[in-house]
C-alpha cells in the first residue's frame, strides 16, 4: 500500500521538501482543447504523482489538487522529447503554497513547482551540511524563484547552486 499525502501524512510535513517524480497518474482526468481540464470526479484529486525523497522511507502518492499543477505535470509527460529527457535526468517537484490554509492546504492557488535537473541533484541537496535541508528546506536553491501567478512552467536548471 502506498502512503498518500493528506491522508497518511499532513501537507504541512512536506512544505518545501523536494521530491523526485517517478510516475504521473492522471486518475481519469482529461485535457480538452484550450487546456480545459475535466476531472473524473469533483471529489477526488485531478491526479497523483508517485514521488520519492531521502526524507521518506518509501515512495508516496502526492495528490494533484489544482488544475494548473495537473497541466504542468501533463506538459512533461505528454511531450515525448521531455519524457526522454526525464529518463536521463530528474523531474523534481516541491509543494510550496502561496498561502497556507489549516493543515497546510494551498487553497485556490497552485502549489506544486517543477524543475528538470541533472540526475543526482536531489541526493546532493539533502546531503549538504549534515542534512540541513531536511529540517530547513530551501527549494529555491534548485527551483530558483517560485512562481504562483502569471506564466507557469516547468523550469530547467542544468546547474543548481546547492
Amino acid at each position: 500500500m502506498t502512503l498518500e499525502v493528506g491522508r497518511d501524512c499532513e501537507w504541512t510535513d512536506i512544505i518545501g521538501q523536494v521530491f523526485h517524480v517517478l510516475e504521473f497518474d492522471r486518475a481519469g482526468t482529461i485535457i480538452r482543447p484550450g487546456n480545459k481540464v475535466k476531472a473524473k470526479s469533483l471529489f477526488k484529486p485531478y491526479g497523483y504523482l508517485l514521488v520519492e525523497s531521502p526524507i521518506l522511507n518509501q515512495p508516496v502518492s502526492l495528490p494533484i489538487v489544482h488544475r494548473d499543477d495537473f497541466l504542468l505535470a501533463a506538459s512533461v509527460f505528454d511531450e515525448p522529447q521531455l519524457l526522454e529527457v526525464i529518463k536521463e535526468q530528474e523531474l523534481l517537484v516541491t509543494y510550496v503554497p502561496k498561502r497556507k490554509l489549516p493543515k497546510g492546504m494551498a487553497g485556490t492557488s497552485h502549489a506544486l513547482h517543477y524543475v528538470i535537473t541533472p540526475r543526482g541533484i536531489l541526493g546532493r541537496y539533502y546531503e549538504v551540511g549534515n542534512d540541513v535541508h531536511m529540517a530547513n528546506p530551501a527549494p529555491e536553491k534548485i527551483f530558483g524563484t517560485l512562481v504562483w501567478d502569471g506564466l507557469l512552467r516547468v523550469q530547467v536548471n542544468p546547474d543548481p547552486k546547492i
